[in-house]
C-alpha cells in the first residue's frame, strides 16, 4: 500500500507541475541572443558554406542527422536536429535577404517564428592578406512555445551564445579543412 501512495503522490506533483508551467506564458523564454566572431576565411566561402544546408550533416554530424530541401523556390528545408541524444525534426526557410544577410528562419514546431541572422563584412585576414577574414554578426531571436520555453528558462544566455560560436567554429574548420 505504501508504494501506492507514493505513486499517487507523484502523480499530484506532475499534474501541479504541469498545470503550473502551462501558465507561464510562451513568451517568457523568448529572447535575443548576439555574437561576434571574426575568422580568417573570406567571406565568399563562409557565406557558400553557412547557406549550403545540405553539408549540414558533414559539417555537425554529432547534432544533424539529415536535411531534406523541401522547395528550392521558397529555400524551404526539412532537418532533422538536437543535442545530447534529442532530435526532433523542424522546417525552416535559409536563405539570404536583400541585406546580403544570411537568414534562418525557423517555421514549425516549439521554435516557430525563431530566426539566426548572419550578417558577414570583409576584414583583414589574420596574416594580413585584405579581405582575407570575415566578421560575422550573429543574431538568434529565439521564440518558443510548449514545453520547450519552459525548459529553454534554464538556459543561460551565455550557454546559447557559447553554442552559436561553436556552431560557427565549425563552419571556419569545414572551410579551412578542404
Amino acid at each position: 500500500m505504501h508504494g501506492h501512495k507514493k505513486f499517487h503522490g507523484i502523480i499530484f506533483i506532475s499534474l501541479v507541475a504541469i498545470t503550473f508551467f502551462s501558465l507561464v506564458p510562451a513568451s517568457y523564454a523568448d529572447r535575443i541572443i548576439t555574437l561576434q566572431k571574426v575568422s580568417n576565411v573570406n567571406e565568399e566561402s563562409l557565406l557558400n558554406t553557412i547557406s549550403d544546408v545540405s553539408a549540414y550533416p558533414q559539417i555537425f554530424p554529432d547534432n544533424v542527422k539529415y536535411v531534406k530541401v523541401l522547395d528550392n523556390n521558397t529555400k524551404l528545408v526539412e532537418m532533422n536536429a538536437g543535442i545530447n541524444g534529442m532530435f526532433f525534426d523542424t522546417q525552416a526557410i535559409c536563405k539570404t535577404d536583400a541585406n546580403g544577410n544570411y537568414v534562418v528562419e525557423v517555421v514549425s514546431g516549439d521554435l516557430k517564428g525563431t530566426t539566426m541572422t548572419t550578417k558577414l563584412e570583409k576584414t583583414w585576414g589574420f596574416q594580413g592578406q585584405k579581405y582575407g577574414g570575415t566578421i560575422a554578426d550573429i543574431a538568434l531571436d529565439v521564440k518558443t512555445s510548449g514545453f520547450l520555453s519552459w525548459m529553454l528558462n534554464f538556459v543561460p544566455d551565455s550557454s546559447v551564445s557559447d553554442a552559436l560560436g561553436y556552431g560557427f567554429d565549425r563552419f571556419v574548420q569545414h572551410i579551412q579543412s578542404q
